[in-house]
């Protein structure tokens, strides 16, 4: 009747989602604010401040100290804004500022030299990043080039405004465009295949799937030694970093102006879903990044992305789905005008037509051995029936 839940629970808090150009604003307005105020001992406000959370010292074996360190850390922390909240009531922001620098004109100039020398430095980042990019492409070191991308990206460049990198789009698609076509580069087929072998895996070898996993285990058990024991609740790291990495692209995508990016991070959350054999997922969200390379004319990442979704189809052995995704590659390699793409899927086009007639030979010859199984069983049942009937007969003479 009062609307409440009579259950012992715990709530659920609701996480505020920050862009992390506002979270690296407010870090820095928090610094200001203490250096302004505190002047050199500011530092000593931010240890409190991270004190409050750290687990080395606030441990949770220790049952009398930890809570008595917890209510001491929050106390003088709350003391510390208390204090701060009375100096800026007695003296605002922007007065300390004026008293910092009385001369208005001098304080604009050494803003704008300060933002200019930003700029300059940014520049000179941007231009190293663009050089180590192409030489890791040269290299054809990949996942060395998308780890390095990753946090160029999503650590240091987010965080740029257009007041600081004015050319900040232009940079974004040389970037990804790279990336897309050092991905592209692995597309070539091996010089000791031949498109007329029809091996089972052969297609998965042209698409650079790996066909055994087993082989990466490198631990193997050894009797005595518990150092190759596995647990049966051990924690599975592999796991742990595909959960982290998939919610660092998540956040990321959320918060994404341009399509070529969103192109980019949804290829990756689909990569990393076929690593961990989630071939619905990749599936799923490589067609979302079909249809946002739509939106930015990129045939290269719609490429790409048609490239994820038949690898998942090539695993799960869809060939008449592999066919038609392979038409599609087809159709967007013509009009890249590349004769390389082309004639490598022209390869793998032909590799999946032998991959069908196997599979419809397997299926006729499975079909005329039931038929055959079955009419013989028929025939079988035919002739036991018959002898069961004479004998009827001969006990109703009788």
């Amino acid at each position: 009747e009062q609307g409440k839940c009579d259950v012992l629970s715990i709530l659920e808090k609701e996480e505020l989602l920050l862009s992390p150009r506002e979270i690296a604003r407010r870090e820095r307005a928090f610094k200001v604010f203490n250096q302004l105020y505190y002047n050199k001992s500011w530092i000593d406000v931010l240890c409190l401040k991270s004190l409050r959370d750290n687990p080395n010292l606030l441990l949770p074996q220790c049952k009398v100290s930890t809570p008595f360190l917890h209510h001491l850390t929050n106390n003088k922390y709350g003391v510390l804004k208390k204090f701060l909240k009375m100096l800026q009531a007695r003296s605002p922001f922007y007065n300390e500022q004026m008293l910092k620098c009385p001369d208005k004109k001098v304080w604009e100039k050494h803003r704008e030299t300060h933002l200019n020398h930003i700029q300059y430095q940014t520049r000179r980042n941007m231009l190293t990043i663009l050089r180590t990019i192409r030489q890791l492409r040269a290299r054809g070191k990949l996942d060395k080039l998308s780890k390095y991308i990753e946090e160029v990206m999503g650590d240091y460049v987010v965080l740029k405004t257009h007041r600081v990198m004015p050319w900040k789009f232009e940079f974004l698609n040389e970037v990804y465009n790279t990336l897309a076509l050092a991905y592209i580069d692995r597309f070539i087929q091996p010089s000791d295949l031949s498109s007329a072998q029809n091996n089972a895996g052969h297609l998965m070898r042209l698409l650079r799937i790996p066909t055994d996993k087993n082989k990466d285990r490198q631990v193997s058990f050894v009797f005595g030694d518990k150092s190759t024991y596995q647990e049966p609740d051990a924690i599975d790291y592999t796991m742990i970093a595909y959960k982290k990495y998939l919610a660092r692209l998540e956040k990321r995508i959320h918060f994404a102006k341009y399509s070529i990016e969103k192109c980019y991070l949804l290829h990756e959350i689909a990569r990393s879903h076929l690593r961990q054999s989630r071939f619905d997922e990749c599936v799923s969200v490589a067609r979302k990044a079909i249809e946002e390379s739509k939106n930015c004319n990129s045939n290269v990442w719609r490429f790409l992305s048609t490239i994820l979704i038949c690898k998942a189809h090539t695993v799960l052995h869809k060939v008449e789905r592999a066919k038609e995704i392979l038409d599609e590659s087809y159709a967007v390699a013509k009009s890249m005008n590349s004769p390389e793409l082309m004639s490598f899927i022209e390869s793998c086009r032909q590799v999946n037509e032998a991959e069908i007639s196997l599979k419809k030979r397997y299926q006729s010859t499975d079909s005329i051995r039931k038929r055959r199984s079955k009419v013989s069983l028929e025939s079988r049942n035919s002739q036991i029936s018959q002898p069961s009937s004479e004998t009827n007969d001969e006990l109703n003479a009788a």
